[in-house]
């Protein structure tokens, strides 16, 4: 019953054997093509209709590599050099055959602090050799004092189809958390997570 945070063993052990699979793939479909169909507890079920205004959202949505008014890293004190899951909590998982990876602090300052510590490149860093060299999306989510990534095609071709034994990126956040940076003090002051 012992593990490491982040372990999933594979679904299906039946997989260890060579037979097809399927791949999964995003694609979009008009919302009329598809039968909206509510189903109930007791059996019955009724048709709903499509929403009468949809929007399309683009593919690529904006992504910010660094921080805009990021802070000087030198402002929060002096450091130590250890894991950041010391402090900052995270979470991450599978989206077809990338890795969405999640980071959030306790505190406002920070936030301040992980923002601007937590470029694309930086995550890069992170990874080390495990970087596939393929494209990282950054974003910001201020309300909830979090940075998310999206690791493209960092999971081979998905779920299904991968070597990884992460094969569903749950480990993602773990082993980032595991790398060591500069920590300022006066968040350790505070309690490790």
């Amino acid at each position: 019953m012992q593990g490491y945070p982040g372990a999933t063993p594979h679904l299906d052990y039946r997989l260890g054997m060579p037979k097809p699979f399927f791949e999964y793939y995003v694609t979009l479909m008009p919302q009329a093509a598809v039968e909206h169909r509510v189903h109930l507890g007791d059996g019955g079920s009724f048709l709903v209709d499509p929403p009468p205004e949809t929007r399309v959202w683009p593919r690529q949505q904006p992504s910010c590599a660094v921080t805009e008014n990021g802070v000087e890293l030198g402002m929060f004190g002096r450091t130590v050099r250890g894991p950041l899951g010391w402090v900052v909590h995270a979470r991450s998982g599978d989206k077809g055959s990338d890795a969405n990876v999640g980071f959030w602090v306790r505190f406002r300052d920070e936030w301040d602090w992980l923002r601007t510590l937590l470029s694309a490149e930086m995550v890069k860093e992170l990874l080390g050799e495990e970087y596939n060299g393929k494209d990282i999306d950054r974003f910001e989510l201020p309300s909830a004092n979090a940075v998310h990534f999206l690791l493209h095609d960092h999971l081979d071709r998905g779920v299904s189809s991968t070597s990884s034994y992460d094969f569903l990126g749950k480990n993602v956040a773990e082993f980032l958390r595991s790398r060591h940076v500069d920590m300022p003090v006066k968040f350790l002051d505070r309690g490790k997570l």
